[in-house]
């Protein structure tokens, strides 16, 4: 992805339009499709710290809102869902999702003609939930703290108004107040932190 983020970059060069990508007073509203892959970890004093892998895809819908010619400010929805398989001795198939609520901030590295490359941060929240599907009816539920760095945010406007992207990032979740429950009467503390890596696409307006 690398590459061709830097091909994209180099060819927008010879590319010419009135104005810049990114000034002052413009609005961006982007949508797309983002995978991620996390370490999940237990923290729980009475664990040993077990650990395991995840993986998900997202429907992210952002906002960004361009304070100065370099500064953007705004909010991200995401729509999450976790990839499951069934499992090999119950042979249910268990669901996982959560919806994602960040603030960001940006700084825009590069804002001529048509290309705009930028990184930042946001801070949040992560709504996660977990249910087995087997005859335990076994659920994880928690909201926790939610943190990403964005490290790449590259995009390429076709004209003035409408424009392709592509971005990467590190997010950061922390679920200490999660609880497993299920159909027993079993209630019990379970935090977990999801940390690990993403990459995504998608297309952007700007007005």
């Amino acid at each position: 992805m690398l590459p061709v983020i830097l091909v994209l970059f180099l060819t927008s060069g010879s590319l010419t339009i009135n104005g810049q990508s990114f000034e002052k007073g413009n609005k961006f509203i982007n949508a797309g499709i983002k995978i991620s892959i996390y370490n999940i970890k237990n923290f729980s004093e009475n664990d040993d710290g077990d650990e395991d892998k995840a993986a998900s895809y997202t429907i992210p819908l952002g906002f960004e809102y361009a304070i100065t010619n370099r500064l953007g400010a705004g909010i991200e929805l995401g729509f999450c869902n976790y990839f499951t398989e069934e499992d090999s001795v119950t042979r249910a198939i268990a669901e996982a999702g959560s919806f994602d609520f960040l603030m960001k901030g940006n700084f825009h590295w590069v804002k001529n003609g048509r290309a705009n490359l930028s990184s930042g941060i946001g801070l949040g929240f992560s709504d996660f939930n977990y249910i087995s599907n087997d005859n335990l009816d076994s659920e994880f539920k928690s909201t926790g703290f939610y943190f990403r760095l964005s490290l790449i945010d590259f995009k390429l406007f076709i004209g003035n108004k409408i424009g392709w992207n592509v971005f990467m990032g590190i997010p950061y979740m922390n679920f200490e107040n999660g609880r497993i429950t299920d159909n027993l009467g079993s209630d019990f503390s379970y935090p977990l932190s999801f940390s690990g890596f993403d990459i995504g696409t998608g297309l952007v307006v700007k007005w």
